[in-house]
């Protein structure tokens, strides 16, 4: 699977890598997102069961939050939603300008170095691989042509 990957990431061209990356950096992002946003909600409906237990009365005193503290605890948390709005903002605007700005040759040189570099190394593993199959063929054969002598003597 990781050869096959390999040899479809070769027949790319730099357009297709941008795209790539852009995707992968957008799922993470899309990940990220939905990890906070579950983390957010999980926090909201303890909340809401703590708020309606004290409404049944099935909690204690001590387990009652004071209106201060979860005021506090709100502000809070609009607060980091905010910041992470501003994130994503960002993020946003950055892959766009990284979308937008055209390659120099300087970026295209270290990526098509990049590309010779990893075939160079999966053709060298085949090549071991390769030397390494013909070393096993090697040794059958001589094992073949040896029982084949045996055979034809007796």
């Amino acid at each position: 699977v990781l050869s096959d990957l390999e040899e479809d990431i070769g027949e790319l061209n730099k357009e297709n890598m941008w795209e790539l990356s852009c995707e992968t950096v957008r799922e993470q992002l899309t990940n990220s997102i939905r990890k906070q946003w579950r983390m957010l909600k999980n926090h909201v409906e303890k909340l809401d069961n703590q708020v309606s237990r004290v409404h049944s009365g099935a909690l204690n005193e001590k387990d009652v939050i004071s209106r201060e503290d979860h005021e506090m605890e709100t502000e809070k948390l609009e607060l980091e939603i905010q910041q992470c709005k501003e994130m994503i903002k960002t993020q946003q605007q950055l892959l766009q300008q990284q979308l937008m700005s055209p390659c120099d040759d300087d970026t295209t040189l270290l990526l098509q170095d990049c590309y010779l570099l990893e075939e160079r190394e999966r053709l060298q593993e085949e090549w071991r691989l390769f030397r390494e199959q013909k070393k096993n063929f090697e040794k059958e054969r001589r094992s073949f042509t040896e029982a084949a002598i045996r055979l034809g003597l007796e």
